[in-house]
This record gives structure tokens, C-alpha cells and sequence, in this order.
């Protein structure tokens, strides 16, 4: 298991522990990195404040 998986996505996450993964210093290539990344990106594209209706100003 990796550890990011383990531990929790993050970028001072990443930058401490995939430096030492086998595998992403060999390939620098990492399929759950780029899924975690690609899901966080995602979450910061959503809209968390819907929008205000004029009905809702009471105009």
C-alpha cells in the first residue's frame, strides 16, 4: 500500500514521501498520484456557494 493512501494526499505529503518511492523516482510516473491529484483539482473546480437568486435579496 502506498503511503500517501495511507497518510492523506497532500503536496508536503507528496514532495516528502514519493521522493523516496522505487517507482515514481524510476518512472516519475505515479497512476494513484495522478488519480488523487486529478480529484483534488476537481474538488476546487466545484462551485461550494450557490448562486444568490434576486428573489433571495428581496428585490
Amino acid at each position: 500500500m502506498c503511503i500517501i493512501e495511507t497518510i492523506g494526499y497532500s503536496e508536503e505529503n507528496k514532495k516528502t514521501y514519493c521522493s523516496d518511492c522505487i517507482i515514481f523516482r524510476k518512472t516519475g510516473k505515479c497512476e494513484y498520484l495522478k488519480y488523487l491529484e486529478s480529484k483534488v483539482r476537481a474538488d476546487l473546480t466545484k462551485d461550494t456557494h450557490p448562486e444568490i437568486m434576486v428573489d433571495d435579496c428581496g428585490f
